[in-house]
């Protein structure tokens, strides 16, 4: 998949602090985001900045941003799988554009 080619966005030093004290954080936290979503998508830029792992159960947390707009969200991951069965889709529910094995 052809990335969007967005600069990205900043995190905030209390967003960095915050989604790395989160308990069962899985992932260190970059403070620069890049959208996540095919090249050309209509509507906001995604990115994953976290995810919280509890064993059975996961929680995502995309930061949503067009302009001045910025939201942070909980969608489940799409649960897409390719054709071949060796990936699973790894962006938000209901995105825009294909999924991320394309």
């Amino acid at each position: 998949m052809n990335e969007c080619r967005t600069e990205g966005i900043e995190l905030t030093p209390e967003d960095v602090h915050r989604l790395s004290e989160l308990p069962d954080a899985a992932h260190e936290v970059k403070a620069h985001l890049l959208c996540e979503l095919e090249d050309g998508h209509a509507g906001p830029h995604w990115a994953l900045a976290q995810t919280q792992d509890r064993g059975n159960e996961t929680e995502q947390w995309w930061l949503r941003w067009d302009g001045a707009m910025r939201e942070w969200r909980h969608d489940p991951v799409c649960p897409a799988e390719d054709p071949f069965g060796a990936e699973w889709c790894l962006l938000p529910t209901e995105h825009e554009g294909v999924h991320s094995w394309a």
